[in-house]
């Protein structure tokens, strides 16, 4: 009798479960895996929302690769970029920086599976143009000179009329505009900057990746009065030199 009185409760005791609760959620993991094909991991540098579908639209309206490449995305704002040439990979590398709707797309190689949070895409390579290249000054000495407080030259092109280095860009700090050059203590020029292919740029506190009017860097008081009035202006922008892009594009086929 105690038996089967125990098989009653048993039955009585039996949990009835809610329609949600029998719903079965499948969520991806934080490991963002790389293929065994070459791969990049990009982000794009904005706060304004856009649809993943027009960026891959965009990427391959614009990248004329050798070979196929496929966009794929793992996570928010985060994608994997696949190629099937590794030359392909080194061309969009050597024509960077590249833009999506005035916006950098910041890239790096993925070599093995890494963690989300432990993926820091926040700078990227630019040329910067000095319109002339003053005669108190070494040129070369003078590019180095600059690129030292940018981490180092990546590369530089010394012409009659203008000189240019090619630097990497932390896209979490101010554009700089310029700098101070001397060889004595008394005797200092001013030795202003422009980048190639600048992408959208605040007016008030000089970063990329939003506008003034976006800006939380600024309270909302001072930015008409700075609107009037900008710290950084579009004369931070040098025209773009299509033609290295294509040489680069060149030489890497070559390769």
């Amino acid at each position: 009798m105690e038996e089967s009185g125990g098989d009653v409760r048993e039955g009585r005791d039996e949990i009835s479960l809610l329609a949600e609760e029998l719903v079965q959620l499948s969520v991806k993991g934080s490991m963002v895996v790389s293929s065994s094909k070459p791969t990049l991991i990009c982000t794009v540098w904005t706060e304004k929302l856009y649809n993943p579908e027009s960026f891959r639209a965009h990427m391959k309206g614009i990248w004329k690769t050798r070979k196929k490449f496929e966009i794929q995305m793992v996570g928010q704002n985060l994608f994997l970029i696949v190629f099937e040439l590794a030359e392909d990979l080194e061309m969009i590398l050597e024509g960077k920086p590249w833009l999506f709707r005035k916006s950098i797309i910041l890239f790096d190689k993925l070599f093995q599976a890494m963690e989300r949070d432990q993926i820091r895409l926040i700078s990227s390579p630019f040329w910067m143009k000095i319109d002339s290249c003053f005669l108190e000054f070494d040129k070369k000495d003078l590019l180095h000179a600059i690129g030292a407080t940018f981490g180092g030259v990546l590369r530089y092109e010394i012409n009659e009329d203008f000189c240019q280095l090619r630097i990497n860009l932390d896209v979490q700090r101010p554009l700089r505009r310029g700098i101070f050059v001397s060889t004595d203590d008394v005797n200092k020029v001013w030795v202003p900057f422009k980048y190639e292919n600048l992408p959208m740029f605040c007016f008030g506190c000089g970063r990329m990746g939003h506008g003034l009017s976006n800006c939380t860097q600024i309270i909302p008081a001072r930015k008409r009065k700075i609107s009037e009035n900008p710290s950084y202006s579009l004369a931070l922008k040098a025209e773009s030199k299509l033609i290295r892009k294509e040489s680069m594009k060149f030489n890497v086929l070559l390769k």
